[in-house]
């Protein structure tokens, strides 16, 4: 690249971006997992029906994702504020955490929980004739569209709106 005058460390490597996106979306990814098939077997089990179940764990990784991703961005945005008196912080810490999780995940949101996940959650026990593979299988393909949508605002969110420096107000 260096003799096209682009330098190395202008164009992030491959890896990185992955080892970036792991490191930011793997652990609320486990705890959304867990907590989805939990919700559905525990609403299958109550109701053996699958739409309750498909419904009940979508809400419960929903929580337990945003859950995780909420803190870990309140935690980077209350840093940034700390100088500032415990109101201010507060306000500024929230709202920003809210602005960027709204930025970043809200188009992928609408069309994960009111279509794809579900659905998928719905179909795959049908057609793998189990219920906790069909579950995960569902989750997994509702996934990849989530992370599609996900990923390029997270990236195009990091270069409109980076998260402030210490001393910036």
């Amino acid at each position: 690249m260096k003799a096209m005058g682009v330098s190395n460390q202008s164009r992030p490597g491959v890896g990185r971006k992955l080892r970036e996106w792991v490191g930011r979306y793997l652990p609320a990814e486990i705890l959304g997992t867990l907590t989805a098939l939990a919700a559905a077997w525990t609403a299958h089990a109550a109701s053996g029906s699958l739409v309750s179940a498909a419904i009940a764990g979508t809400i419960g990784e929903g929580l337990a994702y945003y859950g995780c991703i909420a803190l870990r961005g309140a935690r980077s945005y209350r840093a940034c504020h700390r100088r500032h008196a415990a109101p201010k912080r507060l306000w500024l810490t929230g709202s920003r955490t809210v602005r960027a999780l709204l930025l970043e995940f809200g188009p992928a949101e609408l069309v994960d929980s009111f279509l794809a996940r579900p659905f998928l959650m719905y179909l795959m026990p049908g057609v793998l004739h189990s219920f906790t593979a069909g579950i995960l299988a569902g989750k997994l393909a509702a996934d990849v569209v989530f992370y599609s949508l996900a990923i390029s605002a997270y990236e195009l969110r990091k270069q409109r709106l980076p998260v402030p420096g210490p001393t910036e107000k």
